[in-house]
This record gives C-alpha cells, structure tokens and sequence, in this order.
C-alpha cells in the first residue's frame, strides 16, 4: 500500500483524473478530526497535525506488513 495513492480519483473532461485526496491525507485527516474532538485539547495545532500524520504513517505501514507478521506491540 502506497499511502500517495489516490483514495477517490475522479474522471473529469476528457481522459483526464482529479487526484483528489491520497490515503495518507485522509487518514491523517481522520485522525486529526479524532485528536481535536477532545473539548479539554489544549495543544498547539502545528503539533497536533504532526500527530495526525504520525498516526496515519504508523497505519499505512501496518497495512503494507505482511499479515503473517502479527501485531507488533
């Protein structure tokens, strides 16, 4: 799994492609929506968003392991 990967490519005129988000940019996304919904976060944005992509790297490489491999804890 390549986490640059178009998660939802639209057609638009012609043969041409709307990239739209990558995997990595949703899952970061999603991640970050998880973060801030805290009422108590008090942290600063910038760190909060290196978080999200943190998360969402950890999450593509999982998925790009073998599944053979197991969980590593």
């Amino acid at each position: 799994m390549n986490g640059n990967d178009a998660i939802y490519p639209m057609a638009t005129e012609g043969n041409n492609f709307n990239e739209g988000l990558t995997k990595r940019e949703l899952i970061a996304a999603m991640a970050m929506q998880g973060l801030l919904s805290d009422p108590q976060e008090s942290g600063v944005y910038a760190t909060v968003a290196d978080v999200a992509v943190e998360y969402a790297d950890a999450l593509i490489e999982r998925l790009s392991a073998d599944p053979k491999e197991g969980v590593n804890r």
